[in-house]
């Protein structure tokens, strides 16, 4: 089974700050909002594919990141079989981040309207997840 890791990144003022994918037939969600992220490359552990992919999507290094859960995509409602292991990381300053890969980032708060098409299917759980814990 594919492996994939993702970030729940929250800024300091509360907001999801999520990835704008870009526009690419080949790839999976394709211009949709998603959470930063990608596949487990041989014998990585998801942390450590987690610290690689944000230093090379953002350009920082995170120490500080909790384990949010376990999300499992499937063939038949994502386009593709995967486990996803989603983090969590807080506080994350804008000023300090610098997307390299996609389209820019969006900020997303509890009651903006993130259960559309505009979002992947992972994207719009977690956020769920998320938002209601954080009540």
């Amino acid at each position: 089974m594919k492996k994939w890791t993702g970030a729940l990144l929250i800024a300091k003022s509360g907001e999801a700050i999520l990835q704008k994918r870009d526009i690419n037939p080949n790839i999976i969600n394709s211009g949709k909002i998603t959470l930063f992220g990608g596949s487990v490359e041989g014998l990585e552990s998801p942390e450590e594919c987690l610290k690689r992919e944000i230093r090379e999507e953002l350009g920082i290094n995170i120490t500080d990141f909790s384990y949010f859960g376990l999300y499992k995509k499937r063939k038949s409602s994502h386009g593709e079989n995967c486990d996803c292991y989603v983090y969590l990381i807080k506080d994350v300053d804008l000023k300090k981040i610098n997307v390299n890969e996609g389209l820019g980032y969006a900020l997303v708060f509890p009651d903006n309207k993130y259960l559309t098409s505009e979002y992947s299917l992972i994207t719009q759980s977690v956020l769920s997840d998320y938002f209601k814990k954080d009540k």
